[in-house]
């Protein structure tokens, strides 16, 4: 018994040395050349064993299929400290054995080998095959059994955009704000900012606006990359920005002085402007983030999260505050969209400060473009970067809206819980000014001063008290009761149509554009040619 054991012994071992010589050929040939064997447990792992066992199961693919790894490990008898026997004889198969077995065993042609194209040499960790990735995969029931947390992060479909901001390479963080750019101009598929908050904070951190809280990106996008790729939006926003109060907003911590603009008015004295147009890489990054809020602004489910977010307030008040005309234009229309869901907060003093102040400087200002919001300059002269939806640019852009500082006052007296501040950060002042926009013979401005005043008497006494304060304002408001629309001129009307009110029915009876022409009364007769046209009907209950 122990010579036939004996030579069983050394059958083994030559058809397993034989085995080994033949394995090592064929790697050799698939330019994947080994020498040493691997150890499992402190000892060489027996391949011929190995494969031989692992063919009589079925193959490779069965095996891990049924999970049947744990129960080769029990045949080679590793010591119970091995924890991860099952894994490593897995991966070594993987590694050594598993093209072996599709060639010798299932007689599968060999596409890694061609003889016209020999492949480099590769170490054996590097072997080209499939990687399972469902070895990984553990199923809820083992999550469960082992205490094992069942709570994943749920997949975002704008991982990826996150990552490209997150990484800080031009290319990626180009790629991510052109994307963003098509995603918010898109009206099938808009972007919805509730799935990832975190990509409106980077989008504003590549502006140079950071956010206040711990771990803010002020140290990484301000500091280290201002290096890496020659912008430098502090300074950008410093020479761009003229308002004291406003520039608080971008102050340089790093700069040692804080009172006044004594230390910054030198270097600008002998620094030459900026120059406007594409060679500004700080204005055109800064304006194409713009255009993205600007149009997620005009999404009901985007709304309330950009009105929550602070650092996205300070954004628009700096582009609103800009002597950049493109941004600034931007940044009050942004600010308008957003005020309706706004909710002010009376602890942050200085952005609800700063927004009544920029409130109360459009609507001083001599400019009518900051008291009426106007269109969009030539695209072919302008240097704002233009969407690709012609329909989202016609609708949103072209339409002469409402007057901005009225519209953002107008839209804050909407929400919730700002009334006391409203009351007490107009000023009477405020009041007066749009009581004597109500005497130009402006129907847009007109139209914008009526709506502002009746949403801010809506707000209770004290407004009305400040309205009527304001000298011979009731007068004014009776007047305006029987004024004609035809007074204002035909360009005027353009846009205007006329809702007359029948006497006897509660509801509209007739929309139509005030430049039709109304049809004489009956028994007046024709119209001779030459003749002026007849007066326009009073409508009834007109004064």
């Amino acid at each position: 018994m122990a010579n036939s054991t004996g030579k069983n012994l050394l059958d083994q071992r030559r058809k397993g040395q034989a085995f080994l010589d033949e394995l090592r050929q064929f790697h050799q040939s698939r330019g994947s050349p080994f020498k040493k064997i691997p150890i499992v447990g402190g000892k060489e792992l027996d391949l011929n064993a190995l494969y031989v066992r692992v063919v009589s199961l079925g193959g490779f693919a069965k095996v891990s299929d049924k999970n049947q790894w744990s129960e080769l490990a029990e045949d080679f008898n590793f010591p119970r400290n091995c924890s991860n026997a099952a894994f490593a004889l897995k991966q070594y198969y993987l590694r050594y054995l598993e093209k072996y077995e599709k060639v010798h065993h299932f007689g599968e042609d060999d596409e890694e080998a061609q003889p016209g194209n020999p492949k480099a040499s590769l170490p054996v960790g590097a072997i080209p095959s499939t990687y399972n990735y469902q070895q990984h995969v553990v199923s809820d029931y083992l999550r469960q059994s082992y205490g094992l947390s069942t709570d994943f992060a749920q997949p975002c479909d704008y991982n990826k955009l996150v990552l490209s901001l997150l990484s800080g390479l031009p290319n990626e963080v180009d790629f991510a704000v052109n994307v963003c750019t098509l995603l918010s101009n898109e009206s099938k598929h808009a972007m919805q900012l509730d799935k990832d908050p975190k990509l409106v904070t980077l989008l504003l951190a590549h502006a140079g606006v950071f956010d206040d809280s711990l771990g803010s990106f002020s140290a990484v996008f301000g500091m280290d990359w201002k290096e890496k790729t020659s912008r430098d939006f502090v300074r950008f926003w410093k020479e761009v920005v003229e308002d004291a109060e406003v520039r608080e907003l971008i102050w340089d911590k790093s700069s040692p002085a804080q009172d006044g603009m004594s230390c910054e008015r030198w270097p600008s004295l002998f620094h030459p402007p900026r120059n406007p147009g594409i060679s500004d890489m700080e204005a055109q990054r800064v304006l194409q983030i713009a255009v993205i809020l600007r149009n997620l602004s005009f999404e009901e489910a985007n709304v309330k999260l950009l009105a929550a977010n602070r650092t996205c307030l300070r954004f628009l008040l700096l582009c609103a505050h800009c002597n950049l005309i493109s941004l600034r234009q931007l940044g009050l229309d942004t600010l308008g969209n957003v005020a309706a869901e706004l909710q002010l907060d009376p602890v942050d003093f200085r952005t609800t400060h700063l927004i009544f102040h920029t409130i109360t400087k459009c609507l001083m200002s001599r400019d009518r473009f900051l008291k009426m919001r106007g269109k969009f300059s030539d695209p072919q002269t302008s240097h704002t970067p233009q969407p690709v939806s012609k329909k989202r640019r016609l609708n949103k852009c072209v339409c002469t809206p409402p007057p901005t500082a009225m519209e953002i006052l107008g839209n804050l007296s909407k929400a919730d819980d700002n009334g006391v501040l409203i009351c007490e950060y107009v000023d009477q002042e405020s009041y007066r000014e749009v009581m004597m926009l109500l005497t130009l013979p402006d129907l847009m401005l007109l139209m914008a001063s009526l709506e502002v005043l009746y949403l801010l008497a809506q707000l209770g006494e004290i407004p009305c008290s400040k309205i009527a304060s304001v000298d011979r304002s009731i007068d004014l408001l009776v007047r305006l009761v029987s004024v004609d629309l035809h007074t204002f001129g035909p360009d005027a009307l353009t846009a205007v149509r006329l809702i007359e009110h029948q006497a006897s029915v509660d509801q509209a009876a007739e929309v139509r554009p005030q430049l039709v022409e109304q049809v004489p009364a009956a028994g007046q007769g024709a119209q001779a040619p030459g003749e002026p046209p007849p007066p326009p009907l009073t409508p009834p209950g007109r004064a």
